[in-house]
C-alpha cells in the first residue's frame, strides 16, 4: 500500500509539474552585522550549501534548511547532478520534488538575493 501511494504522489506530482513547471518556494535572507541566513524549504546536498556559501558576499552565511512548507508538500531531498547520475542517497524521484537543475537554480537565486542584501 505504501509503495502504491509513493508511486501515485510521483504521478500527482508529475501531472501538476507539466501544467506548471516552476515549483513555488518561500525563501528569507536575514543579515546580521556580517552573518548572513538564507532559509530553503529543502535538504540540500551539502555541494549546493558550499556552493552558496562560496560566492556570498558575508562573512560567514548559514543555511537553514527545511522551513516554509509544512506537510507531505514540504521539504525533500536536494540531489545535484552527481548524486542523480551516481543514483546517490535520496536521489530518486521518490524523494526529490525538483531535478539538479533546480538546485542550481536555487542556489542562483539565493546568491542574488544575499548580494541585494549586502549592496554589492
Amino acid at each position: 500500500m505504501a509503495s502504491r501511494n509513493r508511486c501515485q504522489r510521483i504521478v500527482d506530482r508529475y501531472e501538476r509539474l507539466d501544467a506548471d513547471p516552476q515549483l513555488p518556494m518561500e525563501m528569507h535572507v536575514v543579515r546580521i552585522g556580517d552573518i548572513a541566513f538564507a532559509t530553503n524549504r529543502f535538504e540540500l546536498y551539502m555541494d549546493y550549501m558550499h556552493r552558496i556559501q562560496a560566492r556570498s558576499p558575508f562573512e560567514q552565511t548559514f543555511i537553514v534548511q527545511l522551513t516554509g512548507v509544512p506537510g507531505n508538500d514540504g521539504g525533500s531531498y536536494l540531489a545535484t547532478e552527481r548524486g542523480e547520475y551516481g543514483r546517490g542517497y535520496s536521489a530518486s524521484r521518490y524523494c526529490n520534488v525538483v531535478s539538479s537543475k533546480g538546485g542550481q537554480e536555487l542556489v542562483e537565486e539565493t546568491v542574488k538575493s544575499l548580494k541585494e542584501l549586502a549592496g554589492t
